[in-house]
């Protein structure tokens, strides 16, 4: 660490809405300081600096990982471009928190997880939701038998950030629900059910290969199932449930970031008359959790964090290749015109 009570120096790349959101729960997390910023504007990032309390601010990324001040960065930037940041981050000695998804697919995941082995540097997907106590709550209770055996998981993440048109959206961004709002759904089937047996998807596709809405049946040998929905054109229930053998489990909107959740079981009698609501203080924004972990992580020495290794996205990214390829295929895509 760069000072000597082992705080961590924290650098933010990019100065969007997940920026600015993670600047103001860095300045609540326990031993994190807001170091610097860097934007391809130097203005915005002079202008962010100064908003949210960071002491540097570069015009580029080269600029940032130069600076010998900065000991971790969160890369908050367009998705086709996290891998070859995160790997320039790392190689140039820094520790690195990707914003989800930390890459496009499994194949341009690994090599991040190979420099990070290399360089010796902690490197994590920002996957916030995992962090959440009570999300973390709803998985633990889910896997300890409080709903029986788990039978099947619904969720869905739907809303309407602009029309299907909306040049705010490129392939070459690789803008996409699937990896977007899509990985919140499939992460919580993968965390209570495992890895499916088959995939089943459809959805709605640009000419130019942008995936608007997403639909997608996860089935598994024993008859369990997942259905999950993501859409950035329209509304779809952002909730979510896990149902088992002795009752369900209901996480209110929108359910990523929810901090509780209801667990009905027990008769039939009981489970539709009687709820326990498990509840927790938010802290901050929500990412403070998450921003504690890796910055005690980081003072640790520790290179990843049990609650969200490299090996769990890569293969959240395996799952979403397949999700997408099942989209993709003739029968199941309808092109937008």
């Amino acid at each position: 660490m760069t000072t000597q009570d082992a705080e961590v120096n924290w650098a933010v790349i990019g100065t969007g809405f997940i920026s600015q959101s993670i600047a103001d729960d860095l300045r609540l997390t326990p031993g994190a300081r807001r170091q610097a910023v860097c934007s391809r504007g130097p203005d915005r990032a002079r202008a962010f600096a100064a908003d949210k309390g960071f002491a540097v601010a570069h015009g580029s990324v080269s600029a940032l990982l130069d600076d010998p001040t900065v000991d971790a960065v969160y890369i908050a930037t367009p998705h086709s471009t996290h891998a070859a940041i995160a790997i320039a981050a790392l190689e140039a000695g820094k520790h690195v928190l990707i914003e989800k998804p930390m890459a496009v697919s499994a194949d341009q995941g690994r090599p991040i997880a190979r420099a990070a082995a290399a360089t010796g540097r902690f490197a994590m997907e920002a996957m916030w939701m995992r962090f959440n106590p009570a999300y973390r709550d709803l998985v633990a209770a889910a896997r300890g038998g409080a709903i029986g055996e788990v039978r099947s998981v619904r969720a869905s993440f739907g809303l309407p950030f602009g029309p299907a048109d909306s040049s705010r959206w490129t392939a070459q961004r690789a803008s996409s629900t699937l990896l977007d709002q899509g990985i919140y759904p499939v992460t919580l089937a993968l965390d209570v059910l495992g890895r499916p047996s088959r995939i089943h998807a459809t959805g709605r596709v640009r000419d130019d290969g942008v995936d608007l809405t997403a639909h997608a049946t996860f089935e598994y040998e024993d008859h369990r199932f997942a259905q999950l929905s993501a859409s950035m054109v329209e509304y779809i229930e952002p909730t979510a449930s896990v149902s088992g053998s002795d009752g369900w489990m209901t996480v209110p909107a929108p359910f990523w970031a929810a901090n509780e959740f209801t667990t009905q079981a027990g008769s039939i009698a009981r489970a539709l008359t009687e709820q326990h609501r498990t509840h927790h203080d938010r802290r901050g924004n929500g990412y403070v959790p998450m921003l504690e972990a890796v910055t005690l992580a980081i003072t640790e020495h520790r290179t990843e964090h049990p609650a969200h290794s490299l090996a769990d996205s890569i293969a959240t990214l395996e799952v979403l290749d397949a999700v997408r390829d099942s989209l993709s295929s003739p029968t199941a895509r309808p092109k937008e015109t």
